[in-house]
């Protein structure tokens, strides 16, 4: 049996490297965070209103409502949907806000993106960091050598005539056991200006034994230093992938930033129109029962025949009953839906009972913009966002132009090697000073096929070209959309107002319709109608509130004023309103 000790030795590191390769998920994890994070910190604090969500992307816990308040009350106009909402948790604006941010499932991925960005950065300027290497590998062979053997022939006994001596030859096999190994270290880095210097250190090493033992080893330093001095040359070719992705994650933060603002106000929006949608379904109920209640004494009179009181008109009315029980209905239906598609938003499990706070729709107010339309869009060339990268954007591409013209230049490399061997007659590593080499030359290319790089160039000036109108139409569109928000938040606050008289001559109308009908000098026909100008008036009173303050949030986005906080809340920079979304 031939003992092996190096066996024993690989399956050692075998296993150690099982072990550390098993050991190193949350290692990885922490040591990629902390750069990541390192970058985006660095990175914020030149965004404003970027704050500091994108600091953490760890997945949320299970969304939790134990610290709302729940509901104690029913209402009728819900009908037989009412019971859900008994105990149900009451979730404000703030609270909708806060879970959006941290329970949204499209806002963590947009924060997973911006990471992803920094993500890859790290790499590019690993590129120009200390890159160190150590490789090896080892081998044992075993193989049978045939041998030839003679073997002398016996010596003659005493007193015998000696025979002629005949040698015997005798083939036989033999197991030689060769083991092999070798290993190399490297270190290799690039500076900013092209500059690239590589050492690498190689040794091999055998030992043959079939009983006795050789050792034979053979060392290598090697080290090169390498330096364009024309194209590849100077920072800005060499350090172009590095300055893309720098830029690239800036720009990621400005878009989230900008994102941010968006999302806020979509919540917001969705908050709104789903407390809307139970607003028209409690007016949608208040007339329903009010023809209830005036179909029942009607048709009591009908019965009593009383004069003036036909079956007709009688008629017209329980029309009408029951295309306002079917509008109920279906504003209940839209309601339920809004309301899921408002969970769905927020994070909030579809089965989880909630009702919104009422509050946050009795205490909308208008408020006026400040300044004048000229100086909103003025504002908006210098704080949007957006309009900060169409401008980086375009001095990108006109770095890349000038990145292109330096292609065009020939190859020229000034290339040094150094190297030193060690003696093969010598055991284990070793290197010798005498046996060394180096050479210096140079690399030329004098780039006689430009095709390439031309084409490059000039699809490098298009790209530039349509950077700049890609700016220039980014700035009217901007312009275009203050215009179109300032003009919506004009239009909101006019209906409003005739949304307001239409509901003081509504309950007139009413009132006198009413009085008209009981009198008998009135009609089924005008009863309905004042009916449902009346409720169409209530619907629009609340759809102008609601309508005039999204507008005049999309307002302060459009012109860069909106500021976000970490929960979600809002609150105008210029004129220092207070935050929305606040607890009341």
């Amino acid at each position: 049996m031939i003992r092996c000790p190096s066996f024993v030795v690989f399956t050692s590191l075998a296993i150690i490297v099982s072990l550390l390769t098993g050991c190193t998920g949350p290692f990885v994890k922490r040591r990629v965070d902390r750069e990541v994070f390192g970058i985006l910190k660095s990175k914020t604090s030149r965004v404003p209103n970027s704050g500091d969500g994108l600091l953490d992307i760890t997945p949320p816990a299970p969304l939790k409502l134990d610290g709302l308040k729940s509901n104690d009350k029913t209402v009728d106009f819900l009908g037989d949907r009412a019971p859900i909402e008994k105990n149900a948790k009451v979730v404000s604006l703030a609270d909708a806000l806060g879970m959006a941010v941290n329970h949204n499932r499209d806002y963590l991925g947009e924060k997973e993106t911006v990471y992803l960005n920094a993500l890859d950065l790290t790499l590019a300027r690993h590129q120009f960091a200390p890159i160190f290497s150590a490789t090896g590998e080892g081998a044992q062979v075993e193989t049978n050598v045939e041998k030839t053997m003679t073997i002398p022939a016996a010596p003659a006994l005493p007193g015998t005539v000696a025979a002629p001596a005949v040698p015997k030859t005798v083939n036989t096999f033999i197991a030689e056991h060769t083991l092999t190994a070798n290993g190399a270290v490297g270190f290799s880095a690039l500076s900013r200006i092209g500059t690239r210097l590589a050492a690498d250190l190689t040794t091999d090493f055998t030992r043959l034994f079939t009983g006795g033992r050789r050792d034979l080893s053979n060392s290598n330093l090697a080290v090169t230093l390498a330096q364009p001095l024309l194209r590849g040359a100077g920072s800005l070719s060499v350090s172009e992938p590095l300055t893309q992705a720098e830029r690239t994650v800036l720009y990621s933060i400005r878009d989230f930033t900008q994102y941010r603002k968006t999302f806020t106000i979509d919540v917001t929006t969705q908050y709104y129109r789903t407390l809307q949608a139970r607003d028209a379904a409690k007016n949608a109920h208040f007339v329903y029962t009010s023809f209830k209640n005036i179909l029942a004494a009607q048709s009591a009179l009908v019965d009593a025949n009383r004069p003036g009181r036909t079956k007709s008109g009688l008629g017209l009315l329980q029309q009408a009953e029951l295309s306002y029980h079917r509008r109920w209905i279906s504003a209940v239906q839209i309601y339920e839906q809004s309301l899921d598609d408002l969970k769905i938003l927020l994070g909030i499990p579809v089965k989880q009972p909630v009702i919104l706070e009422q509050k946050d729709l009795d205490k909308l107010e208008l408020i006026d913009p400040p300044g004048a339309l000229d100086e909103a869009m003025e504002t908006a060339l210098v704080t949007r966002l957006d309009l900060w990268n169409a401008r980086d954007e375009r001095d990108d591409a006109a770095r890349r132009v000038k990145v292109a013209e330096r292609d065009l230049l020939p190859g020229l490399g000034l290339r040094a090697d150094y190297t030193l061997t060690g003696d093969p007659g010598r055991k284990n590593l070793n290197l010798d000073a005498k046996r060394r080499s180096y050479s210096v030359g140079l690399d030329v290319d004098l780039n006689l096929d430009q095709k390439p790089e031309r084409h490059a160039l000039r699809g490098a000036q298009i790209a530039l070209q349509r950077s700049e109108r890609q700016l220039e139409l980014a700035e009217e569109n901007v312009r275009k959309d203050i215009r179109s928000s300032w003009r919506n938040l004009e239009v909101a606050r006019k209906q409003y107002e005739l949304a307001q008289e239409s509901l003081a001559l509504g309950e007139e109308r009413l009132q006198l319709e009413e009085a008209l009908y009981e009198a008998d000098r009135g009609s089924s026909r005008d009863l309905i109608d004042a009916q449902q100008d009346l409720v169409e008036a209530r619907d629009q009173l609340t759809a102008a509130l609601i309508n005039h303050t999204l507008a005049r949030i999309q307002l302060w986005k459009n012109i860069g004023i909106l500021f976000i906080r970490k929960d979600g809340s809002w609150a105008d920079v210029l004129k220092k309103e207070s935050p929305k979304g606040d607890a009341p």
